[in-house]
């Protein structure tokens, strides 16, 4: 009888010590999903709108419409979207297209000093296949 309530405490001051940790694990794998998940979207939504900017002349605001789309369906809003190329002298005549955003951790208050946002970019570069 007397074993057991020495080893009731135990329990609980081990529990105690796991606990934070474990939690902070557990949190830090979520965000971290969170965040390759982001990232996914960014690189498709840059790969759509190349391969759309390199068959086209290309059109600026329909390579924007097609990146807001990829973007929208993820519910990621991007702070920018930016079409490079092709410029008529280069002759790679390469295309660029680069989606940014800012990652906002949701469990910010729990990670400490991973809270706020952290800004994430996502580039594609094809060559334009007409001139």
């Amino acid at each position: 009888m007397a074993l057991t309530r020495r080893t009731r405490g135990q329990a609980v001051i081990e529990l105690a010590l796991v606990l934070p940790l474990l939690l902070l694990v557990v949190f830090g794998i979520t965000e971290f999903g969170r965040a390759w998940m982001c990232m996914n979207v960014l690189t498709s939504a840059a790969r759509d709108g190349c391969r759309l900017a390199v068959v086209t002349a290309p059109d600026i605001d329909a390579v924007n419409a097609r990146v807001l789309e990829v973007c929208d369906a993820a519910r990621i809003v991007p702070t920018a979207v930016v079409v490079t190329g092709p410029d008529p002298l280069d002759i790679s005549r390469r295309v660029t297209v680069r989606v940014e955003t800012n990652f906002q951790v949701v469990t910010g208050n729990l990670l400490g000093p991973f809270s706020g946002t952290i800004p994430l970019r996502a580039t594609a570069v094809m060559r334009h296949e007409s001139f």
